[in-house]
């Protein structure tokens, strides 16, 4: 199994993707960098085996805390 995750926000998105040893380490990665580099706002979203597993979301829309849409089985 193959874990990815790729961000993106209205401005701007991480160009390809980034591999990852888990969906939770992901996360932390994912997070991290619509933190640092998107400045707190976009979208994370986690594959696996290039299948989106899980989109995480901090934006205006969520009142700048993390939301969580799980697609398992999709």
């Amino acid at each position: 199994m193959t874990i990815t995750w790729s961000a993106k926000n209205n401005s701007s998105f991480l160009n390809g993707s980034r591999h990852a040893k888990s969906v939770r380490a992901a996360v932390i990665a994912g997070r991290r960098y619509v933190r640092d580099e998107l400045y707190g706002d976009g979208t994370l979203t986690v594959f696996e085996d290039d299948q989106p597993v899980r989109v995480d979301e901090c934006s205006i829309f969520t009142g700048f805390k993390w939301t969580t849409n799980w697609k398992w089985g999709s």
